[in-house]
């Protein structure tokens, strides 16, 4: 299942005690063609470089998602920095939030305060990510 931050794009993987959000694209992997694009251009576009950056968000997607295959959660969490987990223990309640313009799944977690994390999600993603926790944490969905 694919999720997304304001500036990242994970998947998640729901296991027996836990999610596991893990980066397929993260905000600093188009950096280098962000920085010489100038300001005319990232506001009225050219297609050259809104092609380009097209092109490498989907290869670094496709390879990370790759590099996912055959390994177990713990090996998925060690391959980025910015990958996370959510042990359900520790999860208060999970509500799918929809919106006009974005839907989100947002887990309330415990801790002091406790903590909301959100992942916006897409519309066709919906009724399987319902479905989904309320066969996974059916005490904890709102």
């Amino acid at each position: 299942m694919k999720g997304r931050t304001a500036d990242i794009i994970y998947d998640l993987f729901f296991a027996e005690k836990r999610v596991v959000a893990a980066v397929v694209l993260y905000f600093s992997d188009l950096t280098d063609i962000y920085g010489k694009i100038s300001v005319i251009t990232f506001l009225f576009g050219n297609l050259s470089e809104h092609s380009e950056i097209k092109m490498r968000s989907v290869r670094l997607m496709n390879e990370r998602r790759l590099a996912f295959k055959d390994k177990t959660l713990d090996e998925i969490l060690a391959l980025h920095r910015a990958n996370m987990e959510i042990d359900y223990d520790n999860i208060v309640s999970v509500t799918v939030k929809k919106g006009l313009l974005q839907t989100s799944l947002e887990f309330v977690v415990q801790g002091h305060p406790e903590k909301k994390i959100d992942f916006r999600l897409e519309e066709s993603q919906v009724v399987e990510v319902e479905g989904l926790i309320k066969k996974v944490l059916p005490n904890k969905t709102r």
